[in-house]
């Protein structure tokens, strides 16, 4: 069976929306993690006006680059300026072609002195990883592939998980995993906050104008720290159905919140 190329597609159709609009494609499967979400509505309530955990962990590949010549390799595919890039920064990412077109875009963190770690779609990081191969730099790469979006039964492990807490309530949740007032992060610096007793790396970044963390860390810890990102919320627990909602967490491991079982009808 002979593929077709998205230009013949796009030609051969009479109208281009829809074509889109009835695409058999399916729905998007997001890798490993349950869905747990009751509508889009909800999920906009979660992250504008309380506080939402979601699970990223699953749906990206990362591309650690290390070396001499990390900087210069990874400086030299992409759009963006390195002139103040530093250690313990991050910055969104867009590496381009030889002819200039946008290969994709994602999260670049500077983890240390000529240690990188890029965060994004499978093409972007094959596209760096084809340079970082064949272009004669002195780097190392530790590719590390998103999960399968069928895992079929078998396990599934990632070198690192992934977790955004969000919203105007965030720090609230975050002050207690922390046992104290968070670290003064910049925007889009990196810092390293307590849970459990483990120093976590993070990253401030915000979502409705709220500063929020991001945080990650070794893949066989994720189940431990997720446990405490939820404990830590349940205390702070908001409720569609309740009377005088209180400041939440939603838990959102496919980037939507789920429903508090205990006040929210099976009906709504």
């Amino acid at each position: 069976m002979s593929g077709q190329s998205l230009e013949s597609l796009l030609k051969g159709a009479s109208n281009t929306v829809e074509l889109l609009r009835n695409s058999q494609i399916g729905a998007y499967v997001y890798p490993v993690v349950p869905i747990e979400f009751s509508n889009w509505r909800s999920e906009q309530v979660g992250w504008q006006k309380t506080a939402v955990l979601f699970d990223q962990s699953h749906h990206m590949a990362e591309l650690t680059v290390s070396g001499p010549d990390a900087v210069k390799l990874l400086s030299h595919l992409t759009i963006n300026s390195f002139a103040s890039f530093t250690p313990n920064r991050a910055k969104q990412m867009v590496p381009c072609s030889y002819d200039g077109y946008v290969i994709g875009d994602g999260i670049l963190f500077y983890l240390d002195k000529d240690e990188l770690l890029f965060v994004g779609r499978t093409p972007t990081v094959n596209w760096i990883q084809f340079h970082a191969e064949t272009g004669g730099y002195k780097v190392q790469v530790i590719r590390d592939d998103r999960s399968p979006s069928h895992p079929r039964g078998k396990p599934v492990f990632r070198r690192h998980y992934r977790y955004q807490i969000q919203g105007p309530n965030a720090a609230q949740v975050l002050e207690k995993l922390n046992g104290g007032p968070l670290p003064d992060v910049k925007f889009f610096h990196t810092d390293a906050i307590n849970i459990r007793g483990r120093r976590v790396r993070c990253l401030r970044h915000g979502m409705a104008g709220a500063p929020g963390l991001e945080v990650w860390g070794p893949y066989a810890e994720a189940d431990e720290i997720r446990e405490a990102i939820l404990e830590a919320g349940r205390t702070l627990a908001w409720c569609r159905s309740a009377r005088a909602p209180t400041p939440a967490i939603r838990s959102s491991p496919a980037g939507f919140p789920r429903r508090c079982p205990r006040c929210t009808p099976a009906s709504e």
